[in-house]
């Protein structure tokens, strides 16, 4: 999982899933929003064209924040124990994940909104107050005004590369050479363990993503013994059951609820576009989002 606490988002896929479920009953089609501002880098990504990156982040998108454009200014407590859940990749507060892209921003820009909430963010990743407050009830973190200033501050395009910079090194790249080290070639393939990374983490613990490629191997034999395309197959067989029997058991609720965003990769496997070539259509929790 994300280190050094459990996985920094489980998205909020309980609101997901019920507006997928009230879509459904009135037979309305959710469509992803306007994919301008996807995130990403303008040059190539590893095993990635400029292009590819940018649909692979759409697709995290879609399954972290039901749009394909990049939600930098998105903040919430999901009431899941981890605090404040904040920007593209669901940093939280109680995980130390907040703390490090706050940090890093407070280094480019001292005098920014939410350089006044680096002790109380310090405080809850060192586990004072994580659980149900400090000493008195209270939380060390006012989340009200920690929310209004992420919001604020992700108008900055300081702040959106410093949150395009963390994904980069805490979930892209290390997702990146897990694809490589396993011998995966497909775009498709490196977009899903990239999806694995920010989901799971890149922990030594069970659920994390090293642990992920490890049982699949281990079931599958390597990809260049079995074809990667019955490597990915059972990558998806393993984080399905991974997220409906986590290691950890605090994931295991709003896991259950997350299986779709694996079956969604599936379908596009299935359906021949593991190049990431554009347009395509991805069907998630019930709604279809168009990715250019």
């Amino acid at each position: 999982m994300k280190a050094p606490a459990p996985p920094a988002r489980r998205v909020a896929l309980a609101a997901t899933a019920l507006l997928a479920v009230v879509a459904v009953v009135l037979g309305v089609v959710l469509t992803g929003g306007d994919d301008s501002d996807s995130g990403g880098g303008d040059a190539a990504d590893g095993g990635l064209s400029a292009e590819q990156r940018r649909r692979a982040d759409q697709l995290v998108s879609v399954f972290e924040n039901g749009t394909t454009k990049i939600q930098y200014g998105y903040a919430e407590n999901l009431d899941d124990g981890r605090g404040v859940t904040a920007g593209r990749a669901g940093f939280t507060t109680d995980d130390g994940d907040a703390l490090e892209v706050v940090r890093a921003y407070t280094d480019k820009k001292p005098d920014n909104p939410l350089a006044r909430f680096l002790p109380a963010l310090k405080r809850l990743a060192d586990g004072d107050g994580a659980d149900g407050g400090d000493s008195d009830g209270s939380r060390p973190l006012p989340d009200a005004d920690y929310i209004a200033a992420w919001k604020r501050a992700a108008a900055d395009p300081v702040f959106r590369e410093v949150q395009d910079a963390q994904v980069d090194d805490r979930y892209f790249t290390p997702a990146l050479r897990a694809a490589d080290k396993a011998g995966l070639r497909s775009p498709l393939a490196v977009a899903e363990l990239y999806d694995a990374s920010i989901q799971h983490g890149n922990g030594s613990d069970g659920d994390g993503l090293p642990a992920l490629v490890r049982r699949t191997t281990a079931q599958a034999g390597t990809p260049a013994e079995a074809g990667e395309k019955a490597w990915l197959d059972a990558f998806f067989d393993v984080r399905v059951h991974d997220l409906t029997h986590p290691v950890n058991a605090d994931t295991a609720v709003e896991w259950r609820m997350s299986v779709d965003r694996v079956e969604a990769v599936r379908r596009l496997a299935e359906s021949g576009h593991r190049d990431l070539d554009g347009p395509f259509t991805v069907t998630a929790f019930g709604s279809r989002y168009s990715i250019r």
